[in-house]
Formats: structure tokens, C-alpha cells, sequence
């Protein structure tokens, strides 16, 4: 897969958009300006936690801001996180006021879906689970749920994928 990748998004590798780590925890934080990043400072901003207890390879893809561009006329999520066996699309959004959070889900929602398609009509997912992580307005530790709405659950199935709220993934 991380061959396939390469290929498929040659920015990958000129911008460095793919890390692979065994670390038991890592965290992801986001910025408007800028693209993804694993975040090195232990007092610094935490937009989504991997939780890896077996210390297994996990990869990180910086996807918006990265692989694709501010020129690319293409909806994307913000990055994804996966494995040999599940693949997590992750979208953070930060809000200022508990009134945006519906429109910022919304959004969030729509990336998701959009950059799961994208990658779905490039890569082959047939032996991985699609996960899609929508992170609205969250920065402190809330483990993953799956979608209550019935009908988020049914768009995100259609894609093969499962739509969880929280900032949260373990790969156990």
C-alpha cells in the first residue's frame, strides 16, 4: 500500500507527507496555514491521538496541504492514519462558538466523503477497513464513537466506510 501510495500521490514523497511510526502514542495537530503535523512538543496543541500498544507500524498522511494543494480544486480531509489491516480518513475542525459546530460538522462530513471517494477511484481498499474520524471543535482526549445518526451511518456505509465522532484511534 505505501508503494501504491507513493505512486499514485508522487507529492508524498517531495513533500514529505508520509511518516510511518512505532511510537505506543502519537498525536496530530492542524493549523489553517498549514498541513498536518505529528506534534514532537508534549505541552503542545492535540487535535487527534493514535494509541498504538503493540508498538506495530502505524503511517501518517498528510493530506491537505500536502499530497494535494490549495490549487487543487478537490475537497480533502485533513489526513489519515492506518495500518496493514484499517485505513482512518481524519478531518479537524476548530470551532469558536457551539452554534457553528452543526455547519463545521457538515463540512467535515462532506471532506470525508469527498477524499474517501478520491482515494476509493485511485487505491484498491479491498483488504482494509475504511474508517472516516470527524473531529469537530475537540482538543481535549474523547474516545471515538461510532456516528448515532442513522443516516451519516448509511452515507459513510455506502462507501464502505464507518463514521466515527471523537479524537481518538487505537490500533489494537
Amino acid at each position: 500500500m505505501l508503494d501504491t501510495i507513493r505512486q499514485t500521490f508522487p507529492r508524498t514523497t517531495t513533500g514529505n507527507c508520509l511518516q510511518t511510526l512505532t511510537d505506543t502514542e502519537f498525536c496530530i495537530f492542524d493549523t489553517d496555514k498549514k498541513r498536518c503535523e505529528i506534534q514532537l512538543d508534549p505541552d503542545g496543541l492535540k487535535h487527534f491521538t493514535v494509541e498504538n500498544p503493540t508498538s506495530r507500524a502505524i503511517h501518517f498522511l498528510a493530506i491537505d496541504k500536502c499530497i494535494f494543494s490549495d490549487g487543487d480544486h478537490i475537497q480533502r480531509c485533513d489526513c489519515a492514519v492506518f495500518d496493514s489491516k484499517t485505513f482512518c480518513f481524519v478531518e479537524i475542525k476548530e470551532i469558536d462558538s457551539a452554534a457553528k459546530r452543526s455547519e463545521h460538522y457538515r463540512k467535515a462530513k462532506e471532506q470525508l466523503k469527498a477524499t474517501i471517494q478520491h482515494f476509493q477511484e485511485q487505491l484498491e481498499f479491498t483488504t482494509k477497513r475504511i474508517e472516516a474520524y470527524a473531529c469537530v471543535g475537540r482538543t481535549t482526549a474523547r474516545p471515538a464513537k461510532p456516528a448515532a445518526d442513522l443516516n451519516d451511518r448509511l452515507e459513510f456505509e455506502e462507501l464502505g466506510s464507518a463514521l466515527y465522532h471523537g479524537n481518538i484511534k487505537r490500533f489494537a
